[in-house]
């Protein structure tokens, strides 16, 4: 998994890219630290230095994401073939995200210096529309509109589920990575989400059926709740009858679309009703599907048979 990220001061790049490093732990790279000289405000490196240490990062981490408002570094990036996010939330929002920043301490000895500079980055935000360099929207559009690569423009607030496994729906050895990191217990305790388990579900009953896939992901989980320093217990860490259904689920679901490749499927099972996460309340009263009994062993709903145009249903009504 390789990403950039580019877009104006304030669009939010840093904070997707170090919730994106944690999620999928990922080297991360602000690419300001490789262009500033280091305890030098407003001191640019050599552009050799630049690339050099930006080839150097692509090239020593298997799995990266760099962000910056750098237009022909980042397409030097660009080379590895990462995932492009450009991000392109409005001025405004760009504007308060600046006035709201913390201190920045790899870029500022102290709060008040990073204060000083404030009313400068504020112009230079509302600029950033009307400038025609390497650091402005006109740059930024043309990077993004010249890759050939999976890209996506975000002009909105970014969704948890975007973060949790958005960059795996675009190839299936990305996919593959994911799995091969839950049987091996290296998803940190923060990637191991919903939408995580739903990836990994879809993986294994595409993989191996929906019997074997069942037990594969019973001992896995198993094993990675341990690892995580979790307790399998009759009231916490595993559940059989949640895991069991959403195996049953999910065959369904890959019959239902059986020409779609694997990255596509994810997609569109992460788009669909199937993936709230009180999905499963339209087949079990809250009180069966939580018991000890249900966590323990397969429990029959009590509700509605398992079958996913009931959840469509509901979806629907509501």
């Amino acid at each position: 998994m390789r990403i950039a990220i580019i877009g104006n001061s304030g669009s939010g790049k840093s904070t997707l890219a170090r919730q994106l490093a944690a999620v999928h732990t990922l080297a991360s790279l602000d690419l300001d630290i490789i262009v500033w000289e280091p305890g030098q405000v407003g001191v640019l490196r050599s552009r050799e230095a630049m690339m050099a240490d930006a080839k150097a990062f692509c090239e020593s981490n298997d799995r990266w994401v760099t962000e910056g408002c750098y237009g022909e570094l980042t397409r030097h990036v660009l080379e590895y073939s990462p995932v492009l996010l450009f991000l392109e939330p409005g001025v405004e929002a760009c504007l308060a995200n600046c006035q709201s920043r913390p201190w920045e301490p790899h870029k500022y000895a102290s709060k008040e210096q990073q204060d000083e500079r404030l009313d400068f980055l504020l112009t230079w935000v509302r600029e950033y529309y009307t400038r025609d360099d390497d650091l402005s929207l006109r740059a930024h559009q043309a990077v993004f509109d010249s890759y050939r690569g999976p890209k996506h423009l975000l002009t909105h607030a970014v969704e948890r589920t975007f973060i949790d496994v958005q960059p795996l729906r675009w190839f299936s050895h990305q996919i593959d990575d994911f799995a091969a990191r839950f049987q091996a217990c290296k998803i940190p305790e923060s990637a191991w989400t919903h939408a995580a388990h739903l990836v990994v579900g879809l993986w294994h009953v595409h993989r191996y059926g929906a019997e074997e896939a069942l037990l594969r992901l019973r001992a896995g989980i198993r094993r990675l709740n341990e690892s995580l320093g979790g307790v399998n217990s009759e009231t916490g860490g595993y559940h059989e009858t949640i895991t069991a259904c959403y195996v049953r689920l999910l065959e369904q679901f890959l019959r239902a679309e059986p020409a779609a490749a694997l990255p596509d499927r994810v997609a569109m099972l992460l788009d669909s009703p199937l993936a709230a996460k009180r999905m499963l309340l339209a087949f079990y009263s809250s009180e069966r599907l939580m018991s000890t009994t249900a966590r323990a062993q397969w429990v029959e709903p009590d509700l509605a048979p398992l079958a996913i145009a009931t959840v469509l249903e509901n979806h629907v009504r509501a």
